[in-house]
C-alpha cells in the first residue's frame, strides 16, 4: 500500500450535513432527511416545552405540534440556516398556547429559552431525546394502539386498568395482551428508526 493510499484511508471522516444541505432533501420528501432534522433538534424543542412548566402530556403535544407546523409551513422557510431560531420561536408559541389552554395567564416572555444544548447535563439530554424518540414512534402507531399507549403511560392522571379497559372498549382480561402487542409494535418502530441501537433500554421503564 502506498503512502498516499494509507493517508487517504486514515483521513476518511463522516460528513455531517448542515441544515442548509438537509432542507432541499426534506422539501423533496426524503424521510431520512426529515428524521435527521428531528433527531438534531428534538432535545431543543422538548427542553423548551418542559422548561415552560408543561405537563408531560402537554410537553408531548407541544413537541408534536411544533414539528407538524414546520412540515405544514416548509414551503415558506426561506433561510434553512435559521431553522433553529424558527423551531425555538414556534415551540415557545405552542407552549404558550397550551399554558393558556390550561387557564394560566402567561406571556411568551415567560416561556424561558433553554440553555444551549452543548451545556445541558448529559442525563437531561438523554432523557429528552428518549422522550422524543418514544413520542415520534407513538405517532406512527395505528390509532387504537396510540390511544392505548397514551392512556396507559402518558396521561395526566394514573388510570386504573378497569378505567382504561372501559375507555378502550376492552374487557379487563383483554387489556394486558393488547398492551403487550402495542408495546411490541412500538419497540419495532423504535428499532426500525434506529432509536434503540445506542440505548436499548428506552422502554425499560414502561
Amino acid at each position: 500500500m502506498s503512502n498516499t493510499q494509507k493517508d487517504s484511508r486514515y483521513s476518511t471522516s463522516v460528513h455531517i450535513e448542515s441544515d442548509t444541505e438537509l432542507w432541499p432533501l426534506v422539501l423533496a420528501g426524503r424521510s431520512d432527511a426529515w428524521r435527521k432534522l428531528i433527531q438534531r433538534y428534538q432535545a431543543l424543542v422538548y427542553a423548551i416545552a418542559t422548561r415552560a412548566g408543561l405537563s408531560y402530556a402537554d410537553a408531548s403535544d407541544c413537541f408534536q405540534h411544533t414539528w407538524v407546523l414546520l412540515h405544514k409551513h416548509r414551503g415558506s422557510i426561506k433561510d434553512p440556516a435559521r431553522l433553529s431560531a424558527w423551531l425555538t420561536t414556534t415551540a415557545k408559541r405552542e407552549a404558550l398556547r397550551l399554558k393558556r389552554r390550561s387557564g394560566r395567564d402567561v406571556s411568551i416572555d415567560s416561556v424561558a429559552d433553554p440553555p444551549d444544548s452543548a451545556i445541558l447535563p448529559d442525563q437531561e439530554i438523554l432523557r429528552t431525546e428518549r422522550q422524543a424518540h418514544i413520542e415520534i414512534a407513538v405517532a406512527e402507531l395505528d390509532e387504537r394502539c396510540r390511544k392505548l399507549m397514551k392512556l396507559v403511560f402518558f396521561g395526566d392522571e394514573k388510570l386504573s386498568y378497569e378505567q382504561i379497559a372501559a375507555e378502550m372498549g376492552f374487557s379487563t382480561n383483554a387489556l394486558g395482551p393488547a398492551r403487550r402487542r402495542c408495546l411490541d409494535r412500538l419497540k419495532r418502530i423504535l428499532q426500525k428508526g434506529g432509536y434503540l441501537d445506542a440505548r436499548n433500554d428506552d422502554l425499560d421503564y414502561l
